[in-house]
């Protein structure tokens, strides 16, 4: 079920700063952790660095359910659109060898591309997510295609606004980066990135991935759906994937950011171009090429998070003050922008209880109720954007589901944990949802 509107979007609250104990902040952020793990079933890798010390490093969870093996630091998770930053950091070793042209149409570089818009859209908008290019490109999770192949997806899309207009997010132009990237560099777009980015840096776990090849210790994603428990696809598709191809560790992700920082990919201009404000994406918000720009009171953080099946991550980077804190994980229901709030609330000395499960609905008090109810489907789609008429109620691991959101409980209402938009309570076999004041009933399926 998709997300209703999100009231914990990233760090960026109106808050009481009260000042934390100097001692004990790795048991901080581990009863933290902990909390998540036992409410969210977050399992993962955090890494924390407060004032360019590492001050906490620590895994949950398990990297395989089948065999019950645990996650390490070691532990290779998909990093979806994290993966976006190396590969801007790829466009921009071409373009301060002068072999690219930021500002050059993109048709210089792709004359195969038969698009009305290909000498408007450029380089520099395809970067920053300001070309007018849908989000997505139409290619389906099973298919194993090239980035020339994928290419011919992209050019029968019409642009949604002029480009340079205003931001919208992008995977279509980042299929275009990877096709430009492989074009002017003569090589693969994996090889490319393992050789100029991950081995001069020493990234040991950290690589594209190649269609269905194992990759040693990889988590394996799952995420809990209406049909209960699943694996997931590690990537959101097979093919080519300059967006979201890549494997990494918090600590990899930490030494990579390092290494942009220390100009060891890219010289100071070209590294600056990564995270200088090219667009307005909110009130305080700005976009980079492939890091968003933020501001919390005083402070500046670079950002970036990817987002797959059965796969959350996000990392942070406080450059004044010589913080980041990293969080991968192969729990696809994991409310990452949630613990990332906490843990960075916590490193600037603020006070945060951690979750607990409490406020959780439990399924015994609704073992009668468990199963499946009829909605009208124009309804759910109108209210809820689903696409689907009938939705589950069911348990795993001592938690109660709404499809794949969890339920919290309150005065004998059911809510999700996140937001009290939506409410459920049942009369007779119906279950009747509350959403915004629009009210949908349905009808118990018999078995």
């Amino acid at each position: 079920m998709p997300h209703l509107k999100t009231t914990a979007i990233f760090l960026f609250l109106s808050i009481s700063i009260a000042c934390c104990q100097d001692g004990g902040l790795h048991q901080q952020f581990h009863q933290i952790a902990k909390g998540y793990q036992s409410v969210f079933g977050f399992s993962g890798n955090i890494k924390v660095v407060k004032d360019d010390k590492g001050v906490f490093e620590q895994s949950y969870g398990l990297a395989n359910r089948s065999f019950g093996i645990e996650n390490t630091p070691q532990t290779r998770f998909s990093i979806n659109s994290i993966s976006k930053t190396f590969t801007a950091a790829a466009i921009l070793m071409l373009a301060s060898d002068q072999k690219i042209g930021l500002q050059v149409p993109i048709s210089a570089y792709l004359p195969e591309l038969n698009a009305s818009w290909r000498d408007t859209v450029t380089v520099h908008h395809l970067l920053s997510h300001t070309s007018g290019l849908p989000r997505e490109s139409g290619i389906q999770a099973c298919d194993e295609l090239s980035f020339m192949e994928q290419l011919k997806l992209v050019e029968t899309k019409s642009l949604l606004f002029s480009p340079g207009e205003r931001y919208e997010y992008s995977n279509s132009g980042l299929i275009l980066l990877g096709a430009i990237l492989e074009k002017v560099s003569n090589r693969s777009y994996e090889d490319f990135i393992q050789q100029e980015i991950i081995e001069p840096l020493g990234l040991t776990n950290t690589g594209c991935y190649q269609g269905r090849n194992v990759v040693d210790h990889q988590a394996v994603p799952y995420r809990f759906s209406a049909n209960g428990l699943e694996t997931a696809q590690r990537s959101k598709h097979l093919g080519d994937n300059a967006g979201g191809g890549l494997y990494s560790t918090a600590a990899d992700l930490y030494k990579f950011v390092l290494g942009l920082e220390a100009y060891k990919l890219l010289p100071e201009t070209y590294t600056a171009l990564l995270f200088q404000p090219h667009a307005q994406s909110g009130e305080t918000d700005f976009e980079g090429y492939a890091w968003s720009i933020k501001k919390f009171g005083d402070e500046k953080i670079h950002f970036a998070a990817g987002s797959g099946y059965g796969t959350k991550s996000v990392i942070i980077r406080m450059p004044n003050t010589g913080s980041f804190i990293g969080i991968t994980s192969n729990w696809g229901n994991t409310p990452v922008l949630q613990l990332l709030r906490d843990l960075y609330l916590t490193l600037i000395g603020a006070e945060v209880a951690p979750p607990t499960e409490n406020v959780l609905a439990k399924p015994r008090d609704y073992t009668i109720r468990l199963g499946d109810y009829q909605f009208d489907q124009g309804q759910l789609i109108r209210h809820m954007g689903m696409d689907r008429s009938v939705i589950r109620l069911h348990a795993f691991e001592g938690k109660l589901f709404l499809n794949d959101e969890l339920l919290a409980e309150k005065e004998g209402t059911l809510m999700l944990t996140y937001t009290n938009e939506l409410r459920i309570h049942f009369e007779g076999s119906k279950m009747i949802i509350n959403i915004n004041g629009n009210i949908m009933e349905s009808q118990k399926l018999q078995k």
